[in-house]
């Protein structure tokens, strides 16, 4: 386990594989945590032999809990930025999962230096995208914290539930509404107007997004996991594995 102290004092917290470069970065989703979403994704054979970073954003998994800061996408996106900086990394094959997509996409906009091709395992797009980000968005902060999240903890599913409850209960709301309220430029924009190679990854059981003729037309990749929904780790690991390393080889 590594660690960055950010200029707050808070520390950021990844671990590695060794391995080829240059490095897969995984981001993963909201209430998730790197490792448990991603590890048995990364050492599929279709993938193995990459070096790997599984990072855990501030307020979630092994990460601190900063109280003072606002959890937005930009926010996110520029505490993964000082990893990369720190390890003299980049650019990188940069992976993740919905909240981690939109990170991504960001990330790419911010830091092009950083991020050389992007996969987005179902991000959110648009302001007030999603589902779970939706429902906590419209709580007020006292209110998830003190109520919300203790029925979003028993809502869970088993492998969510698990990552969730090393969630910090203020993270995960302003995250959320930072989430629901989109970056400027927002996600669509941004990947529509990327220059870098940037792959959609979506199951087959979720509705596909909005306008994909359009991010298509863009020069947007799409992939598509059959018998998966939002959580294709869990739903067909195979395909997913197959679906990255077919759209992120090595040289």
């Amino acid at each position: 386990m590594y660690h960055l102290h950010l200029p707050d004092g808070s520390a950021i917290r990844w671990t590695e594989l060794p391995g080829a470069e240059p490095a897969l970065v995984v981001v993963h989703g909201l209430g998730a945590s790197a490792v448990g979403h991603f590890l048995h994704v990364v050492t599929h054979p279709a993938l193995l032999g990459r070096r790997v970073l599984f990072v855990d954003l501030l307020g979630f998994g092994l990460s601190d809990r900063p109280q003072d800061v606002d959890y937005s996408i930009e926010f996110h996106a520029r505490a993964v930025s000082s990893v990369l900086d720190e390890l003299g990394l980049g650019p990188v094959d940069l992976v993740g999962h919905s909240l981690g997509g939109s990170i991504g996409i960001h990330l790419a906009y911010l830091r092009p230096d950083l991020v050389g091709r992007l996969v987005a395992v179902e991000p959110n797009l648009d302001a007030w995208d999603g589902t779970a980000s939706v429902e906590i968005a419209r709580q007020s902060e006292v209110e998830f914290v003190e109520r919300g999240f203790a029925a979003l903890l028993r809502a869970a599913g088993p492998s969510w539930r698990a990552s969730l409850r090393l969630a910090d209960p203020v993270a995960v709301h302003r995250t959320s509404v930072g989430l629901c309220a989109g970056p400027t430029p927002v996600m669509r924009q941004t990947l529509l107007e990327a220059r870098l190679p940037r792959v959609l990854v979506w199951g087959t059981l979720s509705p596909p997004p909005r306008d994909l003729d359009q991010l298509r037309s863009a020069g947007v990749g799409y992939l598509e996991i059959p018998d998966a929904g939002h959580v294709p780790m869990e739903d067909n690991l195979d395909a997913l594995a197959r679906a990255l390393g077919a759209a992120l080889p090595l040289p």
